[in-house]
């Protein structure tokens, strides 16, 4: 495990390193030392030049194989502070880190495309600066770009856009599965929210009691199980199942974690990923409700941010982990927050606290249903049209009178079309005759 020392600066105030440093070690660092400054940054330096040199003493003294910056350093900036450390000491920040620890979760080829498209995005900027770096007769091998190459930086343009149009491919494949899906009578809630949230946790309790098996045919990606670990970004790719909500047929997805401070690119590149929040029919917000106020307020404004310019489903806020908080201060957040959370739901995906009325909610924040009543003549096909409601919707009443069949059900709108079209079928022959 190497070590490493973590290292930030702020304008103003008390710089916190907690997040920083959990990342670390999520990477599989060990974090050994810290160093913190307050003043406004430093163009070449981003910190101030006696501070980088009382880092360079500190990695030394820790034996520190790299520097983890949770700042956003450019190119000429990692290339200065690298020049001041001891020899072999890397330059490491905020979003090379995360990038790492993507690529190291990346167990799909969607989200292996998406962490490479985030990689070549980070580096193209820094391959422009060493063009200019390497024209001064530097040579710089900084940010592991190895030597200077004039077609670098085209190269890293051409690779973007064969991923992209990869990735487009993907999206494309999955927004048909999306709609099969609806047209199958299921309803698509998707979890969101800040990484360790416990959405994994979530999900198995919404989903513990269901069978996948039923729709392998039709739907061979569910998966019978959900990661659930105590770290950050265990949930990389999306996970699918079925959830146990009440009379609707849900399929529930989980989904990268969200991280403050992401720069544009970094969300751009896990938008074939963020699709499966931004078109769901409803978006379950999951905070750590076990966190301080101001901790919970920045990590829902993070998720407000990301989720807003793109989704277009409903959005009910989960405060989860409720079994760690007392009742008093879970009340004391509720009103604090109540501008950015409207009437959460509070559970606990832990040990099942109020996750019935969860289930409840979401039946009721879903798209409303349409009633309906077909009459339908005993034919050959009836009773393949009734199974298919069964499977399709949720049947009330059927009942049986003569050569008829009186079917009530409440379904999604589609379905509650694509069953007109199917009784009509069914009466074409009888009406020709």
């Amino acid at each position: 495990m190497s070590r490493v020392v973590v290292a930030k600066r702020v304008d103003r105030g008390d710089a916190d390193l907690t997040e920083i440093s959990d990342l670390a070690r999520a990477a599989g660092y060990e974090v050994v030392g810290e160093l913190t400054q307050t003043r406004e940054e430093d163009a070449a330096f981003h910190f101030g030049e006696g501070k980088v040199g009382e880092l360079a003493s500190l990695v030394a003294r820790e034996d520190a194989a790299a520097v983890v910056f949770d700042n956003r350093l450019g190119p000429y900036q990692t290339y200065n502070i690298a020049q001041k450390l001891p020899d072999d000491a890397e330059v490491i920040d905020r979003f090379t880190l995360i990038l790492e620890i993507f690529g190291q979760r990346a167990n799909t080829r969607k989200a292996q495309l998406q962490v490479e498209l985030a990689e070549l995005r980070y580096e193209l900027p820094r391959a422009e600066a060493k063009a200019s770096l390497a024209k001064r007769d530097e040579r710089p091998g900084f940010m592991g770009l190895g030597e200077y190459d004039e077609s670098r930086e085209q190269d890293i343009k051409a690779q973007i856009s064969r991923i992209k149009n990869e990735l487009d491919a993907i999206a494309d494949k999955e927004e048909t599965r999306r709609e099969q899906r609806r047209e199958s009578g299921f309803d698509l809630v998707a979890l969101a929210g800040y990484t360790n949230a416990g959405k994994s946790t979530l999900m198995q309790r919404l989903a513990a009691d269901l069978e996948v098996g039923q729709n392998d045919d039709l739907h061979p990606d569910l998966d019978p199980t959900a990661e659930s670990q105590d770290k950050l970004f265990t949930t990389l790719g999306t996970t699918t199942r079925r959830a146990e909500t009440g009379k609707r047929d849900v399929l529930l997805t989980d989904t990268v974690g969200f991280v403050s401070d992401l720069p544009h690119w970094l969300v751009e590149s896990f938008k074939s990923t963020l699709d499966s929040v931004y078109r769901a029919d409803l978006v379950l917000l999951v905070v750590d409700a076990s966190e301080p106020i101001e901790e919970m307020r920045e990590k829902l404004v993070t998720s407000h941010d990301t989720l807003y310019e793109r989704n277009e489903a409903p959005i009910v806020t989960v405060f989860n982990k409720v079994d760690k908080v007392e009742a008093e201060e879970l009340e004391e957040k509720r009103a604090a927050l109540s501008a950015l959370a409207p009437n959460p739901v509070a559970v606990s995906g832990l040990t099942g606290e109020n996750v019935e009325e969860l289930a409840d909610r979401v039946e009721g924040e879903l798209p409303a249903w349409k009633r309906e009543r077909l009459l339908l003549p005993m034919a050959d096909d009836t009773m393949s049209l009734v199974s298919w409601l069964y499977d399709h919707a949720h049947v009330e009443a059927e009942e049986y009178e003569g050569e008829q069949v009186h079917v009530e059900f409440e379904a999604r709108p589609a379905i509650v079309e694509k069953a007109r079209a199917k009784a009509a079928d069914l009466s074409a022959p009888a009406d020709s005759a």
